[in-house]
């Protein structure tokens, strides 16, 4: 009766993980459609809640790149973005390259790589915003 217990109490355990991980690695795909964006270029947008506004834009190595956000402020709402080399959100980690200034309203870095740079917009608890974003060599 013991190791009946037991095996009941493993199985439930195993299938508890497997459900788990698998509503992970779905809820961890980004379906939204990235913008992409030719420097300079100016987007607007409204995002709100658990939603993200996504672009993308091609860089070369050594190129200056700069990204500015404003928003319309309604009462203490607050917009800002991440620039990143991944292209799924959930698994978007900052570039290591690049310093953030006004607040983190503005951001500034030489390209290390060329490649695709993906840049999220989110707002709390919604904003119209305007990005900004400039390529320069």
């Amino acid at each position: 009766m013991r190791d009946t217990l037991k095996t009941i109490a493993v199985t439930c355990f195993t299938l508890s993980i497997l459900l788990f991980i698998t509503n992970t690695a779905r809820a961890q795909n980004d379906t939204t459609p990235k913008k992409r964006l030719a420097s300079p270029a100016t987007a607007k947008g409204f995002i709100g809640g658990e939603a993200h506004d996504s672009y993308v834009i091609r860089a070369r190595k050594g190129q200056k790149m700069s990204v500015q956000i404003t928003w319309k402020r309604e009462d203490n709402n607050r917009a800002e973005f991440t620039v990143s080399r991944s292209a799924n959100f959930f698994n978007a980690d900052s570039v290591k390259f690049g310093k953030e200034s006004n607040k983190g309203k503005n951001w500034r870095g030489t390209v290390p790589t060329t490649a695709n740079y993906y840049i999220y917009v989110v707002a709390h608890p919604t904003a119209k915003y305007t990005l900004k974003v400039t390529l320069k060599d």
